[in-house]
């Protein structure tokens, strides 16, 4: 079956034009224009509405700016404000004007030019000043700390309290009567130096005297210290860290016990109170031992009563120092004998109530005095293999020999120390040194002078790394003072900056310090290898709750022997 295709002729093609549509029977009616073809008769007879009738409008409008107002007639202009009359310059040529502009270019340039280099100045001037002023706090800071260092030497001569002070008081004396020699020797013939030597001697010996008197009054008080530390560890609270590190503390009943003696100690000790009152707390020590039947409680009452009859017939100028510390020792040792006297009135289990002080677990045998101490009454150096002799023995024997002030030594070790910790090494050669061998190492490798500027005072020197990047170590150190270390420090290439005569003599003390403290090396290699020098874990540590068992009494004697 085949479509027979439809024709459609038309003229012209008819656009839509609009037309209405039946709301009720949808015949859409289109306009009568729209579908009747174009007209046949000629434009000029033809009336239409559309070109004869023009609808017009009429409205106001207000611009946005000030505007020149311009109108269809010629004659009429009204201008703004804000018009820029512009005039007819006379004619240049392009050399003129490049030229002028050239001008006018550099004279910006230059202004810029200098206006930028006063500003630069201006910068450089406040950096200066303040460079300058930071200098200038550092130099003071320097000289405070000098001079404070002075003042505190002068005080620890004063009133010297450890070794180390009284170590310094010896060297004066040894220094002062060196000098007094020499000068006798220089002006006075042998019969006169005699006489002179005679007198320098009583002098040192009245000196000697004196320090000794002042060192034993020293002793006296350390060794009513010990006496009472049994008593002072028992008084303090048990304290551990609990639960998000809260610090827990408990007092238990022994505590408050040895806290009561310790109070009843001090009303003992206290002899700035009238004669009544004495006798008062006398009497009331006496009721309190009434109970016991020990002899150290026998003791104690015996002393006591003594004293209560001297003080009753109230005899002038009685002294009754030597009968006090009777009675200060004998209730020391009725308190350290408390609870394992037998006694009846003592209900309590003698073990959980025993006032002691702890015991030492590593001990010696010291060659010289023959007495079994612990190990840190021992002094040790880089050069022993084994401990032998205690500290007291050694200074003992120090006395024949002259004496020398460690205390410059000890110094410069500190700060080496110091700088190694701050630069978090981890090596232990500098802790492991002790200030006789910084002593041997200042003086007898590196001649006690700088490696540089040959100054010889041992307050500004310092024993610094040569090669900044590697550890410390007597084969890798160079003796300087402050300010020459500073600047040994931001020299990136040694070899541009000192000479090949200078790197083969540093070359040649290390060489001899590496073989002097070779046994060093040995201990050093061993403590790296042990499990004390293992690093600990991050996080929260649980100490342990101070006790008599974990207390540690190196750490009391560690805080005599430190400089003030």
């Amino acid at each position: 079956m085949t479509l027979s295709p439809k024709i459609i002729s038309r003229r012209i093609f008819k656009p839509y034009l609009g037309g209405w549509r039946h709301k009720i029977t949808g015949i859409e009616y289109l306009n009568a224009a729209s579908q009747t073809g174009p007209l046949r008769k000629s434009w000029k007879t033809t009336c239409s509405r559309s070109v004869q009738c023009v609808e017009t409008k009429d409205g106001t409008t207000q611009s946005l700016r000030h505007c020149v107002t311009q109108m269809w007639r010629d004659d009429c202009y009204i201008p703004s404000e804000e018009d820029k009359y512009m005039i007819v310059k006379p004619y240049k040529s392009y050399a003129e004007v490049r030229a002028y502009l050239d001008r006018h270019a550099r004279i910006i340039q230059r202004n810029y030019r200098a206006y930028r280099l006063k500003k630069y100045i201006k910068e450089c001037v406040e950096v200066y000043r303040n460079l300058l002023e930071n200098c200038n706090k550092y130099e003071e800071e320097k000289i405070m700390a000098y001079e404070m260092r002075h003042k505190q030497n002068i005080l620890r001569q004063t009133f010297p309290r450890s070794r180390t002070d009284f170590g310094m008081l010896y060297s004066l004396i040894e220094r002062w009567r060196s000098d007094c020699i020499k000068d006798i020797k220089s002006r006075l013939f042998k019969g006169g130096q005699r006489a002179e030597n005679y007198r320098i001697l009583e002098k040192t010996v009245e000196m000697f005297n004196q320090v000794d008197k002042h060192k034993q009054a020293i002793k006296s008080s350390y060794r009513k210290q010990k006496v009472l530390r049994f008593l002072a560890l028992n008084c303090k609270s048990i304290r551990w860290t609990g639960y998000k590190g809260k610090l827990v503390e408990m007092i238990t009943l022994k505590i408050q016990k040895a806290r009561e003696f310790k109070e009843l100690y001090n009303a003992l000790s206290n002899r700035n109170v009238s004669s009544e009152e004495r006798i008062k707390l006398l009497i009331m020590l006496r009721k309190l031992l009434e109970p016991h039947n020990c002899i150290e409680a026998f003791d104690l009452i015996s002393l006591l009563d003594q004293e209560i009859a001297l003080l009753n017939r109230r005899i002038e100028g009685l002294s009754l120092d030597y009968l006090n510390e009777r009675i200060m020792h004998t209730y020391l040792n009725f308190v350290s004998m408390y609870s394992t006297c037998g006694c009846k009135c003592v209900d309590a289990d003698p073990k959980d109530n025993e006032l002691r002080e702890p015991f030492e677990t590593r001990m010696k045998l010291c060659r010289n005095c023959l007495k079994l101490l612990p190990f840190h009454r021992f002094l040790s150096h880089t050069r022993m293999k084994k401990l032998s002799v205690c500290i007291r023995c050694r200074s003992l024997a120090q006395r024949n020999i002259a004496h020398v002030d460690y205390d410059s030594y000890m110094f410069i070790l500190n700060c080496v120390r110091a700088e190694e910790e701050r630069r978090s090494s981890t090596s232990l050669l500098a802790f492991m040194m002790q200030e006789h061998d910084i002593y041997h190492l200042v003086n007898h490798i590196w001649q006690g002078k700088s490696a540089i500027s040959k100054i010889k005072d041992l307050f500004v020197l310092r024993l610094v790394r040569y090669q900044k990047d590697v550890e410390w170590a007597p084969w890798n150190c160079i003796l300087l003072t402050e300010d020459e270390a500073e600047v040994h420090y931001h020299i990136r290439d040694l070899a541009t900056m000192y000479s090949k005569h200078l790197i083969s003599q540093i070359s040649l003390k290390h060489q001899i310090a590496k073989n002097y403290f070779k046994q060093l090396i040995i201990f050093e290699k061993d403590f790296r290898e042990s499990s004390r020098y293992s690093s600990t874990q991050n996080g929260i540590q649980y100490k342990p709750p101070l006790t008599v068992e974990n207390y540690d009494p190196s750490q009391k004697y560690k805080q005599r022997q430190e400089i003030v």
